[in-house]
């Protein structure tokens, strides 16, 4: 009878085992392995841009995770983290145009259910980014010039909108990342991603961690803009997952007067301050 109690608990721990790693290469798979989708060098062969995926697309049509890393005679640059809205495919070589310039290179980011995103990574390890109103390049106001030879960029007037929206979810942002931020005012920048619901706000970063904000849509009113803070553990390589993080406060953005009105919540299903209430029409 003990022998075969023996047996029995060798194979459920066998099967627990095999499960477990089974169950570590689909995480590993579905969020963090990187591929290499695409990689284009400068004219002088110093210079290369690579265009990565990192896991894979959310199920069923969620958008794509991926990276813009830019080499000097294969040592890195820099990093932008993307996301691309393929309709739920991955990204591809289609996803991306490449332009080379004296002291940057210019990417046009596109996607089947997105605008185009325009990303400049300079020499010296400096990164912009943003979003153009065109899909694709298909546009008459596009940013870029298809001419042989370079591009040429007009730029968006500082008060205009690139999309529907973004200046009053970009006040949302500045409003709280001035009250909520230890880093300096004049790095304040918001990533809209594939769209709207995939921007953030990075507040604060080291080597371990990053805080972040990202904007969760209207309160139940109407009269808010819902955004929520987080906080992500980094990977050994400085990767991390903004599907991951913990939640450590939930604000309303009050668009009439501009306030900022913590929920003090820490999950989706706690109740909200009675301030946090009022204004979002929870009560």
């Amino acid at each position: 009878m003990k022998k075969i109690l023996k047996i029995v608990m060798i194979l459920f721990a066998a099967f627990i085992i095999a499960a477990a790693v089974l169950l570590g290469s689909i995480l590993y798979t579905t969020r963090y392995k990187i591929t290499v989708v695409d990689a284009v060098q400068s004219r002088d062969g110093i210079y290369e841009v690579v265009l990565q995926a990192v896991g894979e697309p959310g199920w069923p049509f969620g958008s794509a995770s991926g990276r813009l890393v830019l080499k000097e005679e294969g040592r890195t640059i820099s990093k932008r983290d993307i996301e691309i809205a393929n309709d739920g495919g991955p990204i591809n070589e289609g996803n991306w145009r490449v332009i080379w310039d004296d002291n940057c290179v210019e990417i046009i980011l596109s996607g089947a259910e997105q605008y185009d995103e325009h990303v400049t990574l300079y020499y010296d390890g400096q990164v912009e980014s943003s979003r153009i109103t065109t899909h694709y390049g298909s546009e008459e106001n596009s940013a870029f010039n298809d001419g042989v030879g370079g591009a040429e960029s007009t730029e968006p007037e500082p008060e205009s909108e690139l999309f529907p929206g973004e200046q009053e979810i970009t006040s949302g942002y500045k409003s709280i990342y001035e009250l909520y931020s230890d880093s300096p005012a004049d790095n304040f920048e918001v990533y809209f991603g594939a769209k709207e619901s995939s921007s953030r706000c990075i507040l604060s970063e080291d080597e371990n961690t990053v805080e972040y904000l990202t904007y969760s849509g209207r309160s139940q009113n109407g009269q808010c803009g819902i955004y929520v803070h987080y906080r992500n553990e980094k990977n050994a390589d400085g990767i991390w997952d903004n599907t991951d993080g913990i939640i450590i406060d939930i604000y309303a953005y009050v668009y009439e007067s501009g306030d900022v009105v913590s929920s003090g919540k820490t999950a989706w299903e706690d109740i909200g301050s009675e301030a946090f209430q009022e204004v979002t029409g929870e009560k």
